[in-house]
């Protein structure tokens, strides 16, 4: 039965399809959740706040 999955000589256009949609949902999917666990991580990152000098006052 395992051997069938792996015989693609003998699908049809639709199956060929089909399975070329859901490998395009699986890589989009992927995507979106690497990108939101990258905008986590950098919401989670403590913000940079320069050490800026007092301005000088006018003589």
């Amino acid at each position: 039965m395992l051997a069938e999955l792996y015989d693609v000589s003998g699908w049809t256009h639709e199956q060929w399809l089909a399975v070329s949609i859901l490998a395009f949902i699986g890589v989009t999917v992927i995507v979106v959740l690497w990108r939101m666990v990258k905008i986590v991580r950098m919401s989670r990152r403590k913000q940079y706040k320069p050490n800026l000098r007092p301005l000088r006052r006018r003589r």
